[in-house]
């Protein structure tokens, strides 16, 4: 399996990485681009530009709508995105078409103009998306739990900026941003599924003619050190649950420490047999649902457990997680829940390999964070060598009391 987790990877002269992955049984091919320019890249005043930009990619012109709408008449389907670490876009289409498919996105990418018009519509499109997550509960206590871990690193701001910043975007601010970040030096091609090497050559002519000199290139953010805030309680109208999250800082993705943080997250709350779920559902039916999860990325990293609870329970789902936090710290796992952990791992790895739309978005993540086509390997090869030790170390360095940030939502009254 090792060797199915790695990808063909160069550097072409105008500074554009291609990253290819071919699946000799697939039908379709996936012609995907991820432009090194996320939301963690734009400054607090100009939050969700790289969202807007995304938004005017394919809404910004009538001639940018039609461009678009050629991919679906060529049988194909498309996702625009936009992450912390870079923006996404990837169509999924019949390998012959991929040359027509690259001619679109080419378009739609290095074209720098916009129309006024087209902005004014985005921006209420955009406004209707913030007041969207606003209104989800599950979206707004993530929101403030980044708020909470983070003092200064830009995670802590929404991807789709705000009402403020958001309202006060302009069509040169767009276009100015475009130009300083859309470039082959800022973008990755990824090829996945089924192609030829004939198809790769007809799909980058539509990119290596392209070049800027004038560019704003990617660089990573200083690591937050600063003492986290210990949380916040929060008021909705109209909710019937407590939304309870509990989170604690940890590191970037290239630490040695993320494959057992990774592991400590699936054995707390991944799956049906794992801690939390068995402990809070199973046996106190205190919750439908609980979860944990390691988010890791370029130069940020934490951990958290989420869960929704009636009001009354709340309190007390909160001390029987952090029993179960404390547990982790002290008493070793076995080698049979170590060993699931592991397998359950590996085994969501493989499933996004197997997945023509997972594949390269985690590709694209990969190769932001360490310009490395071997980078999974390695990954794996840590999960399989991590030991209890590994995990208890772990536990007792970043899933400390003083380091928790603790957020409750719960009805207004």
């Amino acid at each position: 399996m090792n060797n199915r987790i790695s990808w063909e990877r160069k550097v072409l002269s105008n500074g554009l990485t291609v990253l290819l992955y071919p699946r000799i049984s697939g039908m379709t091919a996936q012609l995907s681009v991820a432009i090194k320019y996320g939301s963690n890249d734009d400054s607090k005043e100009n939050s969700g530009t790289a969202h807007f930009l995304e938004h005017m990619l394919v809404g910004g012109s009538q001639g940018r709508i039609n461009l678009h709408n050629e991919i679906e008449m060529l049988g194909g389907c498309s996702i625009f995105e936009t992450t912390p670490e870079f923006t996404y876009c990837a169509v999924n289409i019949f390998p012959e078409k991929l040359a027509e498919a690259s001619k679109v996105l080419s378009g739609l990418l290095f074209d720098s103009s916009f129309d006024k018009e087209k902005l004014e519509i985005e921006r209420k499109v955009i406004l209707n998306e913030i007041a969207d997550i606003a209104d989800d509960p599950t979206s707004k206590i993530d929101e403030t739990l980044a708020k909470c871990l983070f003092k200064s690193h830009p995670i802590r701001r929404p991807i789709s900026g705000t009402k403020q910043t958001v309202s006060q975007t302009t069509l040169n601010q767009l276009e100015g941003t475009h130009r300083s970040r859309y470039a082959p030096q800022n973008m990755i091609i990824i090829l996945t599924g089924s192609f030829s090497d004939e198809d790769v050559e007809k799909a980058l002519r539509n990119f290596q003619d392209k070049e800027n000199k004038n560019i704003i290139l990617k660089k990573p953010h200083e690591i937050e050190k600063t003492k986290p805030k210990k949380g916040a309680k929060i008021e909705k109208m109209g909710i019937a649950q407590a939304y309870l999250t509990i989170g604690a800082r940890t590191v970037p993705s290239k630490d040695n420490a993320t494959s057992a943080l990774d592991l400590l997250s699936v054995i707390l709350g991944i799956g049906e047999s794992s801690r939390l779920f068995v402990e809070l559902r199973e046996k106190k039916a205190l919750t439908y649902d609980v979860g944990s999860t390691h988010i890791s990325g370029l130069d940020f990293g934490y951990f958290a457990i989420d869960c929704s609870v009636k009001p009354k329970s709340l309190e007390q789902t909160e001390k029987l997680i952090r029993k179960e936090l404390e547990k982790i710290k002290t008493e070793k796992v076995t080698e049979i829940e170590l060993n699931k952990a592991k397998n359950q791992t590996l085994a969501s790895l493989y499933r996004d390999f197997d997945s023509p739309t997972e594949l390269p978005r985690l590709i694209a993540e990969v190769e932001i964070q360490y310009k490395n086509e071997n980078a999974l390997l390695e990954y794996t090869k840590k999960i399989q060598t991590t030991t209890n030790q590994d995990l208890i170390e772990a536990a007792n360095q970043y899933l400390q009391n003083n380091n928790y940030s603790i957020v409750t939502l719960t009805s207004k009254k």
